[in-house]
């Protein structure tokens, strides 16, 4: 992995303030790389809600640190995503963004801190400030209006003035964003709607998709365990509870199950289900290895959540040979497409929960595996790096 590979020394990694002088070749008729300033302090995996967003982050600055037609320079803080990477430019904010504070200091003053030599910025997370404007083009991966769906539907997960802000910046990048690329047809969709709401003019946006890093185990395969696995949390849209309820129904009414293994966290009211039911166990959350080895020995991944921008946890587990159940109805049938669409189900019907299980144990390895092959060869790290340098190219006007 790119970030693995290199190691920031201090020296490098610091903040450099100096005057940057450079001789602009590009005024000789030399073509030269794109310059990308990528905006990174805004990701601290180890507080996010969003991990997926860091992990398509991280596979796609994977891919672009080895295309010759592209120079990157990260721009990450103390405690982001990427202070420990470098490319042939880096800058590290002196300070930590994983603080209120830090972030919006961060946020706001980002270009003017940073000042990298750059013909486009980059912003994975998909937020600009409210405020902050570089003067060369902008351009964000904005995954989904699932922010919108919490003020709706959730709104005691957040402030009144959480949301009036994260929805204030949400609004504002839509406007000023030269392009937006986004994950899939249902988040443009979303994003569309969330326009529509708040009266805004529908920016062009591009539907990227996104990719894994899961691709490099997709010739790898383990025993199956009579299990199916589910990626435990205590979001609501993951719909966690929900699934340990429909789980006690099925069990109540006597149904075949296999054993429930649950990865990752569960709050008061899932501890409280949990113990009601037979042949379910809980791991905590595992290191990136110890995830893929869970998911690829499982006979099913279940995945309950109820909206998503893309549903990265299905084309990760048909890469390691597990077929995916899902709600019908979001975009992972999208990602999974025609051939995995025997795992759809619906949240008010248990019976189409034990019917998708049923559907998806039942699959041969050589179903999986053409399956596994059909993703990759419509989201792999190369193919979406080249849409992401594609709408680079657009706006530029090259």
């Amino acid at each position: 992995m790119f970030f693995d590979a290199h190691r920031a020394n201090e020296s490098e990694s610091k903040l450099n303030l100096a005057p940057v002088h450079h001789v602009n070749n590009r005024e000789c008729g030399e073509k030269l790389p794109m310059r990308v300033a990528v905006y990174l302090a805004d990701q601290n995996p180890h507080r996010d809600r969003s991990l997926g967003i860091t992990s398509m982050t991280r596979s796609l600055l994977d891919e672009l640190s080895k295309r010759e037609d592209l120079q990157l320079t990260l721009v990450s803080s103390k405690s982001s995503f990427g202070a420990d990477g470098r490319t042939e430019t880096a800058r590290r904010l002196p300070f930590r963004t994983d603080h209120a504070i830090g972030r919006i200091i961060s946020d706001l003053f980002h270009p003017i801190l940073a000042r990298p030599v750059s013909d486009l910025w980059y912003y994975p997370k998909g937020y600009l400030s409210l405020f902050s404007r570089p003067s060369v083009p902008l351009v964000g991966t904005m995954h989904d209006a699932i922010l919108q769906h919490y003020a709706d539907y959730y709104p005691e997960t957040r402030t009144p003035h959480a949301f009036q802000y994260w929805i204030g910046v949400m609004k504002n990048s839509l406007r000023r964003f030269d392009s937006v690329m986004t994950v899939s047809q249902h988040a443009k969709i979303q994003l569309e709607k969330f326009c529509d709401r708040h009266r805004i003019q529908t920016p062009s946006i591009r539907v990227t998709y996104e990719s894994s890093s899961w691709e490099f185990h997709r010739k790898r395969r383990w025993p199956k365990r009579d299990e199916v696995v589910h990626l435990a949390s205590s979001a609501p849209h993951k719909k966690t509870n929900h699934l340990l309820s429909m789980w006690l129904q099925l069990q109540r009414e006597g149904r075949e199950l296999p054993r429930l293994r649950l990865v990752g966290s569960l709050d008061d009211y899932g501890k409280r289900k949990m113990s009601e039911l037979k042949f379910v166990s809980i791991t905590p959350p595992l290191d990136d290895e110890s995830l893929v080895e869970a998911v690829g020995s499982a006979r099913a991944l279940l995945l309950p959540s109820e909206i998503e921008g893309f549903g990265l946890p299905a084309l990760e587990a048909y890469y390691v040979g597990t077929p995916v159940c899902y709600v019908a109805g979001t975009s992972v049938g999208e990602v999974v497409s025609e051939a995995g669409g025997f795992g759809a189900f619906e949240l008010a019907d248990t019976t189409s929960l034990f019917q998708a299980i049923d559907f998806a144990l039942g699959q041969s390895s050589k179903q999986i595996e053409s399956i596994s092959d059909l993703l990759f060869s419509k989201f792999s790290n190369q193919i979406y790096a080249d849409r992401v340098i594609q709408t680079f190219s657009s706006v530029l006007g090259r």
